[in-house]
């Protein structure tokens, strides 16, 4: 017997919960991107008004930076469609890819400051 001494209904409770905090994460983890790709934009433009590095040295970390962007879309939308046993799984794919793009991002504006 449940702890609320209903099965179906504690049942329904906990799916209900689940449901609730895979929408908050898959919003944390849209906004992240969001976040990222605003990050990226921001780079590219402090590099072309403040004129440290040539737009060579620019291009090319943008487009990295874009790519993994683009991979970190594609995890979190693994596990929009992913099913709940799997589900786990699939979010370390997705928060691993996030970590690698903030890494990313920081390490490029660090170099744009030592620029």
């Amino acid at each position: 017997m449940g702890i609320f001494g209903d099965d179906k209904l504690q049942d329904q409770r906990l799916d209900a919960l689940e449901n609730h905090i895979r929408e908050l994460t898959q919003t944390v983890q849209a906004n992240q991107a969001d976040l990222a790709e605003t990050r990226i934009a921001i780079l590219g433009l402090q590099a072309k008004v403040d004129e440290k590095i040539s737009a060579a040295d620019v291009d090319p970390t943008i487009v990295k930076l874009n790519e993994e962007l683009a991979n970190a879309r594609k995890e979190l939308e693994k596990t929009s469609t992913a099913a709940s046993e799997s589900w786990a799984e699939l979010q370390g794919g997705v928060n691993g890819a996030f970590e690698s793009l903030s890494k990313s991002v920081s390490s490029a504006y660090d170099r744009l400051k030592q620029g």
